[in-house]
């Protein structure tokens, strides 16, 4: 589909990082955001090659929860990371375009 909508590798990863890159109220009613969780660029690894992966609780982490993934020990490769960090500034160019949009003038 990205392919024939004509998205760049990376505007495809960034498309679906948005898609989850939003505030949910978990246990005890403290927020998380999926899409800021540690452990995500592996886990889209996985999800995109077949391997295992789940998201877990972990009162150690930053909003209480972190990705666990069953990725090989080599872990991902150069080019998948570039595109990741490609998708990240993405996202991140689009958040404060919408937050500056956002703000009354």
């Amino acid at each position: 589909m990205a392919m024939l909508d004509g998205l760049a590798p990376a505007q495809t990863m960034a498309v679906v990082f948005r898609a989850i890159d939003h505030e949910f109220a978990g246990a005890g009613g403290r927020r998380f955001n999926p899409a800021r969780t540690a452990g995500i660029g592996a886990a889209i690894y996985a999800a995109m090659f077949g391997y295992a992966f789940r998201f877990v609780a972990d009162p150690g982490e930053r909003g209480g929860h972190r990705w666990e993934n069953e990725i090989p020990q080599h872990g991902y490769s150069p080019p998948f990371q570039s595109l990741f960090i490609e998708a990240m500034l993405l996202v991140d160019t689009h958040r404060r375009r919408r937050h500056a949009m956002a703000e009354p003038l």
